[in-house]
């Protein structure tokens, strides 16, 4: 993807060259998005010669090869990427047709502005619909990329969503999908995982901490209120501690079933 963004912003004609079904045509839309460039999407094997030579009119008494519409946008606008998809299903009538437009930007007998860039996609021929071999004077006029793209990395984003890119014109952080998988989080997203864990180890830490000052401060309270059982049992507290039997909790007080005497708990009545 930087290599196709450093072609384009070069203004040099590239070729992305893939399988059918990896989203090369998708990767183009999304990157004419981010530069905000329009991008006209023209396929070879559905147009005439005509749609790039021009269909001849009279016009002034003379005769003019007329562009066809999606020439005309892009010199409207001044700029953009004419993107010439399924290149290799385009027969050669069509592919000669298209030498003058990827070398010259001429469409019949209409120039396109010079920011109009163009990028080309093309399935290998024996993987294409009716494959054509891409001749030589066309292929010379594009720089050849190699589009590949993993099986793993197309499987996460499936199941996790894929990742935006940071734009480096915008601060702050990156905007994500409904979710990340682990390889598409990439070093920012394990940082923020990073982060997530560290907070929650330390919030746990804190609840424990409280949970053990709130004990002691239920313990202290416990030994200010010294009694001892209306029957006279030997179950008084002194400065929170049981003094027959030794322990406390759960066994303590089978212990104290198993003797006959009840658990000992603190009297609220001063002198009882």
């Amino acid at each position: 993807m930087d290599a196709l963004a450093t072609a384009v912003a070069a203004n040099l004609p590239v070729i992305l060259w893939g399988p059918p079904g990896t989203g090369k045509t998708s990767a183009v839309q999304a990157l004419g998005r981010r530069l905000g460039l329009p991008v006209e999407v023209v396929v070879g094997s559905v147009r005439e010669p005509s749609d790039f030579a021009g269909l001849p009119v009279i016009r002034d008494g003379g005769t003019w090869f007329a562009p066809p519409r999606w020439a005309e946008r892009l010199a409207g606008a001044g700029h953009g990427i004419l993107f010439l998809d399924e290149l290799t299903t385009a027969p050669p009538a069509v592919q000669a047709a298209m030498l003058r437009v990827v070398l010259e930007r001429a469409v019949g007998d209409l120039t396109l502005p010079p920011a109009v860039r163009v990028v080309a996609a093309a399935n290998p021929p024996e993987q294409a619909a009716d494959g054509w071999d891409l001749t030589a004077p066309l292929a010379n006029r594009f720089v050849h990329l190699e589009w590949r793209i993993s099986a793993a990395s197309v499987a996460d984003g499936f199941t996790g969503g894929f990742p935006a890119r940071r734009d480096p014109r915008r601060r702050g952080p990156a905007v994500r999908g409904r979710g990340l998988g682990r390889r598409g989080c990439g070093a920012v997203g394990a940082a923020a995982g990073g982060r997530g864990r560290r907070a929650g180890v330390q919030g746990a830490r804190l609840q424990r901490g409280r949970g053990r000052r709130d004990g002691a401060d239920r313990r202290r309270a416990a030994g200010r209120l010294v009694g001892r059982r209306p029957d006279g049992g030997g179950g008084g507290l002194v400065r929170g501690r049981v003094r027959a039997g030794g322990g406390r909790g759960p066994a303590r007080r089978r212990r104290l079933g198993r003797a006959g005497v009840g658990p000992a708990r603190p009297s609220l009545v001063p002198g009882l």
